[in-house]
């Protein structure tokens, strides 16, 4: 049987109802097979570019602040490179230790350097030092030592009087740097 014979055999209210299920199949074929892909890969690329502009947002930043950055490196840079080999950085730690004593007027002793200790990424230099002064002296020198440019920490500290009745303090303090080669 033809199609032409079969559609002319039906009724006015058949022919209406078969053209409207053609037309809903028609359109439902066409949206599984062309107009859902599309639209799911386009929320795909909107997603995609929305993730995209938020990196370019933080990388934008961050070229924004490169020279605050470079700035702030710069400052610390002295804290982290080291500027020669472990006995040029001892010579150098003593040399801050000895200008902090003739500053704050404080007698040094005996120095000994205590050698470098590797520890994981950073190197610990140590110094152990015997120190005489008034108090306030060696108060004024510890702090010294604790607010260096070379970032100096007096770990261990043992004073003592160094004559009964005397005003004088004997002072045995170590004193640790760590550089970060």
């Amino acid at each position: 049987m033809r199609l032409e014979e079969f559609f002319a055999k039906l009724s006015r209210k058949e022919k209406i109802g078969m053209i409207i299920g053609v037309a809903f199949l028609s359109l439902a074929i066409l949206d599984r097979l062309a107009l859902s892909p599309i639209s799911r890969r386009v929320q795909q690329i909107n997603q995609d570019i929305k993730i995209k502009e938020k990196e370019l947002s933080g990388d934008l930043r961050n070229i924004h602040q490169k020279e605050i950055i470079a700035g702030e490196y710069q400052q610390y840079l002295k804290y982290v490179r080291k500027g020669g080999s472990d006995e040029e950085e001892i010579a150098r730690i003593l040399a801050e230790i000895e200008e902090l004593a003739r500053s704050s007027n404080v007698y040094l002793v005996d120095i000994k350097p205590q050698g470098t200790h590797q520890i994981d990424y950073y190197k610990e230099y140590a110094v152990q030092l015997e120190a005489e002064g008034r108090m306030e002296n060696l108060a004024t020198f510890l702090y010294g030592i604790n607010h260096s440019a070379l970032l100096l920490r007096a770990e261990k500290i043992s004073l003592s009087l160094k004559e009964k009745e005397s005003s004088t303090v004997k002072g045995v303090v170590l004193v640790t740097k760590v550089l970060v080669p």
